[in-house]
């Protein structure tokens, strides 16, 4: 018995192993393709094949039954995983458009806004007048800069700043904004809320 069971373990590992050699082979093939979309179409073929079969694999019997009744209900066909998409198939509509050339203009603008996608040349610190100083409610600035921007202080620390003045605004870590004049070594922690 004990025979048995070993040389059967010894098929079944062997089957397995010819199936990894036979993808390692198939991978190799489409890897050594030249063109890029005949490459790229060679592991499309691949992913799709290789989805298919593991969705046919994945699927099992169950039968389930009720713990009222002796009766047996029909047997149930349940996947076990999620069927697999090739991450390669993804249409053109649904990819996220990706905006790593933008211009400095366009940068500037966008500076201190909620971030989508880091450019690859990034601005750090843009420099700007201030076109009106502002209090709200709390004893906080609002400073509205000649770019349009404004930008709201977030923590209590004094800054006197006053319409006309040149003044920067740098990026800090884990997305905070510091607000300062290059006079000065003191600078105000903001949040650009326009």
């Amino acid at each position: 018995m004990k025979n048995v069971i070993i040389a059967i373990g010894l098929l079944l590992s062997s089957i397995t192993t010819v199936h990894a050699q036979d993808i390692a082979s198939q991978l190799q093939a489409c890897r050594a393709q030249t063109d890029n979309a005949v490459r790229l179409a060679c592991y499309d073929k691949l992913a799709v094949k290789y989805a298919e079969k593991n969705i046919k694999n994945d699927l099992h019997v169950t039968k389930v039954s009720t713990p009222n009744s002796n009766a047996a209900t029909p047997p149930v066909i349940t996947p076990t995983k999620s069927p697999a998409t090739s991450p390669v198939s993804v249409s053109a509509e649904k990819r996220a458009p990706t905006d790593n050339y933008a211009s400095r203009e366009d940068q500037v603008k966008r500076f201190g806004l909620s971030k989508v996608t880091e450019p690859q040349e990034k601005v750090e610190k843009i420099t700007s007048v201030i076109t009106s100083v502002q209090k709200n409610p709390y004893g906080k600035l609002i400073i509205t800069l000649e770019t349009g921007q404004v930008w709201r202080q977030t923590n209590s620390t004094s800054l006197r700043l006053k319409p006309g003045q040149e003044v920067y605004v740098e990026e800090g870590a884990l997305g905070s904004y510091f607000l300062g004049k290059e006079s000065s070594n003191k600078r105000i922690r903001v949040k650009r809320s326009k």
